[in-house]
Parts: C-alpha cells; structure tokens; sequence
C-alpha cells in the first residue's frame, strides 16, 4: 500500500456524510494526506539555507470556524494539548479540563503533524504551503520554507540536539531546523516516501519509509542506516520512541504494530482485532497506545505485544494521538472533538469548537 498519489483532488474534497467529516475513510487507509504524497525533486545529500530568522506572520483569534475536524495533535507546553483543523486553517489549544482557544493562523495553510519545540512553542509541518511553522502560546505564528519546492513535509520532532527534525515525503529527505530557521536537508540513499519520525532513547532518529518498506535511522551527523522489514508491503507509517527504549511502528499494509530495538531487532506483532492502525503514543508506563478508527477503538500495547482494547460508540472516531502531561492519551476525532482516554479507560470527549461559536 502506497499513500502518495492516491488521490489528485483536493485535500479539502472529503466526502461528508450523516453530518459527520468521514475523514478516515478517505484517506485511503493512510494516516497522512493523500494529497500531500508525491514525488518531489531529487537533490545533494544534504543543503542548508541561510535564513537566520522565521518570517512572523501573526495569528488572530479564529471567528466562525467552518465545521469542526481536527487533526494532528501534540502534547505543551505545559499541560496543554495543542491541535490543528482539517477544514479551515486554525491552530486550538485545549486544557486538561477541556477549556479551548483557537488561533486563526492569517497566513493560511494547514498544520499536519505536530511536535513540541525547545522554546515553548509547538512546531508543526505545513505541507499545502511547504513550510515548517511554530506557534507561541499567545498565538504567534512564524514559518520558515523549505529548501525544495513541494516537498511535502510530514512528521516532525524535537531531536535532542534542540533542533526539530521532520520528514520529505513527496522529497524523499529529512530536514533539520533550528528555532533560528536555518534548515538542513538529508537525501534518502534509497528514497521510500518517509512518513511518520521519532526521537530515539539513543539519541538518533527514527523514521518510517512507507513505500520502501523500511524504518530508517539518521545521527545528528546525518549518517543515515536502514532497517528493512520482513514482509513486502507493510508500508510502515506512524513511529514513537516508548519508554522501553524501543521505537514502536504502525503497519499500514499488514495491519500490525513493529518493534524496532536501538540495534536493529525487529519483532512484529498482529492486533488482535482487524483493523487499521492509525497513529501511535508512549504512554506514561512502558505501553505504547493505538488508535484504530476502523473499529472505533483504541488499544494499549505492552512491550510484550499483548494489547488491551478499548472499544467505544461508533460515533468516535479517534484518529491522531498523544500523551498528555495529566498521564492520559488524548486523540483527535474528525467529527469535530477532542478524545481524552485514561489510564483505565474512562473516556471523555470535548468540542472543538469554543462555546461561543457553538451558539451555546
């Protein structure tokens, strides 16, 4: 399963229905963009530009959003989750107890993975303008470019060198940023359509080659190693470092989650439910956590690979995950909420929409 070219539409022509954003189903089975998935310019092994600053374009708070559908999510600063929208180009903040502000980012574009940065902000992949944008907690939104045009960036990171380390897709690279602007790109000596990235316990960085069927590993020296998994069309996805040290990875094509031990084991284990999975976070102990929209669920994973689902009404759809600061998994739904699941799998939902725009 390949996600890039999938669809030559528009990001924005999904397909609602019974009132409700169906998100997850058309993105195909892929947990990023369709649109965003195509073969960008091949370059040097590594460039770097000489902007020594973001260029600020501001933020306002958002008036009558269009219908609500959110998307990438992350954790921070402090107990904040942060979340971006699908539909229209605002940036929300919601608190442990539910309380949201949403920020109009003036500038357009759309956030589609998020990771927080070293300077209290959270720094997000802009791939409709390709671009990397940070965003303050007063809701100031600065953006850098990218070096490649249309390079479809995709995850992101916080590497422990202080820089944000992202994804190419459609460029088939990984960038490097520095809270200054300056950005550094790798070439994939073996391409594969890098999607989901994550800071290793080791201090290296993670990554997953959807098309190539790989899980990739660059050092802060740009070194890049790979590791091959051991059955064609996996196309692996989503990536996280867990507490165990391991990276833990999503299997779009065989509908597995993989563990990848920093020197290079790999074991693989099936759900024991049919479904996709989506998206994937460490939680406070050694588990990692699943979501899988399919069967309206979500499933905790323990570093043996057993797995303990939560299955929930088939109005929730939890689609993109994190690990708040309150120890509680906190997921995205496209039908226009925010998903807080706890440790013993009580979940409560919040609108993601502030009261004043419901009309309450």
């Amino acid at each position: 399963m390949r996600c890039r070219g999938a669809a030559k539409a528009s990001a924005r022509a999904i397909a609602i229905a019974g009132g409700s954003l169906l998100l997850v189903a058309a993105l195909n089975g892929c947990a990023y963009l369709p649109w965003i998935h195509r073969r960008g310019t091949a370059g040097a092994t590594a460039r770097s530009n000489t902007n020594d600053s973001l260029q600020v374009v501001g933020a306002e708070s958002a008036r009558q959003p269009p219908r609500s559908a959110p998307f990438a999510i992350a954790a921070g600063p402090g107990p904040a989750i942060w979340f971006s929208e699908f539909l229209s180009n605002d940036i929300g903040r919601i608190s442990p107890i539910g309380e949201l502000k949403l920020f109009r980012v003036k500038d357009g574009g759309i956030a589609e993975r998020m990771a927080e940065g070293p300077d209290d902000a959270i720094w997000f992949t802009d791939p409709s303008s390709n671009r990397i944008g940070r965003i303050n907690g007063d809701g100031d939104v600065a953006f850098v470019r990218l070096l490649v045009d249309d390079a479809g960036p995709a995850g992101i990171t916080l590497g422990p060198d202080g820089n944000l380390w992202f994804s190419e897709h459609r460029a088939e690279r990984i960038g490097r940023v520095t809270p200054l602007g300056i950005v550094t790109e790798f070439a994939l000596p073996h391409g594969g359509d890098p999607a989901g990235i994550a800071t290793g316990a080791d201090g290296r960085i993670y990554f997953a080659q959807n098309s190539g069927n790989r899980i990739g590993r660059i050092g802060l020296d740009g070194v890049i190693e790979e590791f091959p998994l051991p059955n064609p069309g996996s196309a692996p996805n989503s990536i996280v470092s867990g507490r165990d040290g391991n990276l833990w990875f999503t299997e779009l094509g065989s509908q597995k989650i993989g563990r990848l031990t920093p020197q290079g084991d790999m074991t693989e284990f099936a759900l024991p439910v049919a479904a996709l999975p989506m998206d994937l976070a460490a939680g406070t102990d050694s588990a990692v956590w699943v979501t899988l929209p399919g069967v309206h669920a979500v499933a905790r994973i323990a570093p043996d690979g057993r797995a303990n689902v939560f299955y929930f009404a088939e109005t929730v759809i939890p689609s993109l995950v994190t690990t708040g600061s309150d120890g509680n998994v906190w997921f995205t739904e496209p039908t226009g909420k925010i998903g807080r699941l706890s440790v013993a799998g009580v979940l409560t939902e919040f609108p993601a929409t502030p009261s004043e725009l419901r009309g309450n």
